[in-house]
């Protein structure tokens, strides 16, 4: 299996020679990137929620509360590089796992997918639990508190943990890794222990989002059943945007008797600033 690599360096490649390449491979490929945060588009998705049997829950931010938590993070001060662009779209996905999935200094922690992301440090300090990040690009086992190698197969014991977050990461577990990766969670989370994913990719259908100036010249391969949206200068190689129905019907029902979830809607993250993506999020208490 050649090795993973989550934004190879590519060089040379042109979005509409690569965009073209896949208009000949597969049925319906559009030249943008998916808008799953415009109003009308979200009043839809939530329409579609209902529709599903989704249950979801309204949730505001509470600004004083954000503030404090981003005070006593550190960013500023320790982190001031992590995702400098990004900045408050990273910081309030942090706030919110933090804040559903209730971390204290009983619980073990997993920041999965993590990359180079501070929050395993974050959450120690702040909470007292023992926490690790994991991630396919660290070398493989367990190094210290970074736990290498694929997600969907984790190097660690039944029960490890007892919480866990995905942040930002979920829509780019590829083919059928979601649903793996489920069934791990299932394994390595104590009962009762919880997931949280923010932010919680929905659209109005079932898509793929990539740069094809990436997954172009690596070759992938995509479900030729759905949409693919090309986002030009992304950087990524692959994202899975859920319909309502798409993942009640992939993840939620087939997985309902080992999880219960939960899913959230924040309507008003733009009054911390235009930037923000994040819409939805959800959890996943074992059974």
């Amino acid at each position: 299996m050649t090795e993973y690599i989550y934004r190879p360096i590519t060089s040379g490649a042109d979005f509409r020679d690569c965009f073209e390449a896949l208009t000949r491979r597969y049925r319906r490929v559009i030249p943008t990137a998916i808008d799953n945060i415009a109003g009308q588009t979200v009043g839809t998705i939530l329409r579609q929620a209902r529709e599903a049997k989704m249950t979801i829950e309204e949730l505001h931010i509470e600004r004083v509360e954000y503030d404090q938590y981003i005070a006593d993070a550190g960013y500023d001060r320790w982190y001031p590089e992590y995702y400098s662009f990004n900045r408050f779209e990273k910081r309030l996905e942090h706030f919110v796992a933090l804040r559903l999935l209730e971390v204290s200094s009983r619980d073990i922690f997993i920041d999965v997918a993590a990359e180079n992301s501070p929050v395993y440090e974050i959450y120690q300090r702040l909470t007292g639990a023992r926490t690790f990040c994991q991630d396919i690009m660290y070398p493989k086992g367990v190094n210290g508190r970074r736990i290498g190698g694929d997600a969907t197969a984790m190097p660690i014991g039944q029960g490890f943990a007892s919480k866990a977050a995905l942040t930002c990461s979920l829509e780019h577990f590829e083919e059928d890794s979601d649903i793996r990766l489920f069934h791990e969670l299932h394994r390595i989370l104590v009962p009762g222990g919880k997931v949280c994913v923010v932010p919680f990719y929905l659209y109005v259908e079932d898509a793929i989002q990539t740069d094809p100036t990436v997954s172009g010249p690596l070759e992938l391969s995509f479900d030729p059943t759905l949409p693919i949206y090309c986002a030009e200068g992304w950087g990524n190689r692959f994202g899975r945007f859920y319909s309502p129905a798409g993942f009640m019907s992939r993840i939620f029902s087939p997985l309902r008797a080992m999880f219960e979830f939960k899913f959230y809607h924040f309507p008003d993250v733009s009054s911390i600033d235009q930037s923000i993506y994040l819409r939805f999020a959800f959890t996943a208490t074992r059974i």
